[in-house]
């Protein structure tokens, strides 16, 4: 299958989930991508749980088997001055370099942008760090919740009358790794157009202001604190509960009402003449009285099951979600009609179904017939022996003084 970045050259050099996925979503492209290591223990996600097979494997670790798709994997200590050497002659040719060590730690080893750029004028350098390579919180320490606190979003999630709520599963990593790629894309047009390379500063902190703008905005224009929970800080049953039908739970809006009153075609599509009641027109009303709301919504929901409610609804143009378990989703009929889904086959783990793209070119799913994430050290001779020259015996040495 072709990639979009077919022709591009990246070395990862991250150790974190952000840098990992920054990196996946370029070879998830076609980028010919290369993950580097530490040898004997490799990346800290393989020690992460849950583990597919149950027990604590560096193999099947979900976290990094799920963020290392379709890239090629090597172990190298770049501390040691052979590791340095290897690195300098792998990255002479490479277009992009992801890392996410500590600001400053590539210069204390020699390799800076400045001497990166002497050994490859093209190259671009792409630093993920929490705060940035400037400012006074530069050296500071991090994880995903710290940076959901610190970047504004921890405060917009969870009820009003309850403490902040994080978002799950990496999101700032997630933000912070979306951004990198972006970046990184907008720099490989300039340096397709000029030849030269470029440090890219990525902070997870900035990442996270991004991420929920509109309360950000609502201050700096307003001057006023944007609430928690739905409806502005205000608990509202259309529009940002979650209500329980006969087998799962689903979401309504009142958009697609078509300039009618919300309540009175819920009314009318649910046979419930009570929401028809004019108290409920008043949005600080269905505010105030929303569990006698919700109670008059749910009463109805229950007697039906989520999908079958779903394609009633959405064929008279209301709008309508349901809560999908993973199971539910990976067996969606709208993502297997469009095929996002991409099948890798693991040496250790063997099948697994992977999310696509989010979109489709007209090549396809750009993301159809990749391979699955690396084990520790899969392509060492390949890259060694068959890229950089090296003998089966300097490969062997390598890994007996613990360079590789």
């Amino acid at each position: 299958m072709l990639g979009i970045l077919d022709d591009v050259k990246v070395v990862e050099l991250a150790h974190g989930l952000s840098g990992a996925f920054c990196a996946k979503l370029l070879a998830d492209q076609g980028a010919d991508t290369i993950k580097i290591e530490p040898p004997v223990r490799g990346e800290a996600s393989r020690r992460e749980p849950p583990f597919l097979g149950g027990t604590p494997n560096p193999e099947q670790s979900s976290l990094f088997l799920a963020y290392n798709t379709n890239k090629r994997g090597i172990t190298l200590d770049i501390e040691t001055p052979t590791g340095k050497d290897l690195l300098l002659r792998l990255l002479k040719d490479v277009d992009v370099l992801i890392e996410s060590f500590s600001p400053g730690h590539l210069e204390s080893l020699g390799l800076g942008f400045s001497e990166l750029s002497q050994n490859n004028p093209k190259l671009i350098l792409v630093s993920i760090t929490p705060f940035g390579q400037t400012g006074p919180y530069k050296h500071f320490l991090s994880d995903d919740l710290i940076e959901q606190a610190m970047g504004g979003h921890l405060i917009t999630g969870g009820d009003t009358d309850k403490e902040p709520m994080a978002l799950p599963q990496n999101q700032s990593a997630i933000t912070v790794g979306r951004n990198g790629a972006i970046a990184t894309a907008a720099a490989l047009l300039y340096q397709q157009t000029t030849g030269d390379g470029q440090h890219i500063d990525v902070c997870s902190m900035e990442a996270m202001v991004q991420t929920p703008p509109s309360h950000i905005h609502q201050f700096s224009f307003t001057g006023v604190n944007g609430g928690r929970g739905g409806g502005g800080g205000q608990k509202q049953v259309m529009d940002s509960m979650h209500l329980k039908t006969k087998d799962r739970y689903v979401t309504l809006a009142t958009a697609g009402t078509r300039g009618k009153d919300p309540l009175d075609v819920w009314g009318d599509f649910l046979g419930e003449p009570k929401l028809k009641d004019p108290k409920w027109k008043s949005r600080q009303t269905r505010a105030q009285e929303w569990e006698e709301l919700r109670d008059l919504v749910e009463s109805k929901l229950m007697q039906q099951g989520s999908y079958e409610f779903l394609e009633k609804a959405m064929a008279e143009f209301l709008v309508v979600g349901v809560v999908q378990s993973p199971l539910d989703v990976v067996n969606c009929v709208q993502l297997e009609e469009r095929s996002s889904w991409s099948v890798l086959e693991h040496p250790e783990v063997g099948t697994l179904k992977y999310p696509g793209a989010g979109f489709i070119t007209n090549y396809g799913n750009p993301v159809e017939g990749g391979k699955a994430a690396p084990l520790l050290g899969q392509h060492n001779q390949e890259v060694y022996c068959g890229q950089l020259g090296l003998s089966q015996e300097e490969l062997i040495a390598l890994k007996s003084s613990g360079v590789t």
